[in-house]
């Protein structure tokens, strides 16, 4: 399962796998399953393209730009993108990521310079690799729609090339243009979920690996003191804002391990800790080009550590088992 997080979550991401094949040997890229969700799309993409996370590491290898693309901008708008959307979410106490998603306007920047970087993987005419679900929202509905079950369909809908839909899956509200796919705008799939894990519920996996750059580790947590923003400046208020962000996101997160756990799963999550956040810097700084490669390098570090603690015997003895198989 694989969360999103913009381009630091991208590297946080390729990070984590680094590390975990550092530690036991376990390549991602042999998953039966792999969920991607926005940045975790890419990703996805990327490990069933082929490259081992390691390499991907390296610029140039995978999707992710080598250098700062210039941005395509469409006209500027004040226009809430789904009004309906937005007052149904609030309505049912839907995430507030549905609420954000009908109320922001269309973005300005072009998500094909996301579809064209995977298209070189997967060219027009390339058959949906088999594992791999991208998690997108309808933006008409907030319907999360997850594409890859059955082929690339879900539910009756007509599939789509991959890089589109990847496309779609990272098309975050006000930032990006939403992307149409079968004639309906489809947006981020973290509006709903920056992990969508309670998928992972009843798959029959026997281990879930979670990576969720976007919440923050449970030691964090309970520690209101502890990471970037602690000191004299942590009753700041954009630092108590920044904390209750990414809190929302890790309890949501453990509310869907719920499931998973009592299907009979185990479960690896791998979220960050004081030193990741402070690499990775605010929630703001998700599409920071520049943090890549330090956020990388210690999330690498992290998920070595973490994966060796006693703490994780079983789970470390199910990666090494894959790694044998």
């Amino acid at each position: 399962m694989l969360g999103g997080g913009g381009l630091v979550g991208h590297a946080w991401h390729l990070g984590v796998l680094a590390g975990l094949a550092d530690a036991t040997g376990w390549d991602a890229c042999s998953s039966e399953l792999i969920v991607g969700t926005s940045a975790g799309a890419v990703v996805g993409a990327e490990l069933r393209a082929g490259p081992h996370p390691v390499d991907l590491l390296r610029p140039g290898v995978g999707a992710a730009p080598a250098t700062l693309p210039r941005p395509f901008l469409h006209p500027r708008s004040r226009r809430p993108a789904a009004l309906g959307t937005a007052a149904w979410a609030l309505a049912t106490r839907a995430p507030a990521g549905l609420v954000l998603a009908g109320l922001l306007p269309r973005g300005r920047r072009d998500p094909a310079l996301i579809s064209e970087a995977l298209a070189r993987f997967f060219p027009p005419g390339t058959v949906w690799p088999p594992g791999l679900w991208v998690c997108t929202v309808r933006l008409r509905d907030g319907r999360r729609v997850v594409f890859g079950r059955g082929g690339g369909e879900e539910a009756g809908l007509p599939s789509a090339d991959l890089p589109t839909v990847v496309a779609a899956s990272c098309a975050m509200g006000g930032f990006f243009r939403p992307v149409v796919i079968a004639g309906e705008e489809h947006v981020d799939g973290g509006s709903r979920s920056v992990t969508n894990a309670d998928l992972a519920a009843g798959v029959g996996a026997d281990l879930v690996v979670v990576s969720s750059p976007m919440s923050v580790d449970q030691v964090v947590a309970r520690q209101p003191r502890s990471g970037p923003g602690s000191g004299p400046g942590a009753a700041r208020p954009a630092a108590r804002l920044q904390r209750a962000h990414r809190l929302v996101h890790a309890r949501r997160l453990a509310r869907e391990l719920v499931a998973v756990r009592r299907s009979g799963s185990l479960v690896l999550a791998l979220e960050p800790g004081a030193d990741d956040l402070a690499v990775m810097g605010s929630v703001g700084a998700s599409m920071d080009f520049e943090r890549r490669v330090a956020v990388a390098d210690q999330a690498r570090r992290t998920a070595a550590h973490r994966i060796r603690s006693s703490g994780l015997t079983e789970v470390r003895r199910v990666l090494e088992a894959g790694h044998r198989a």
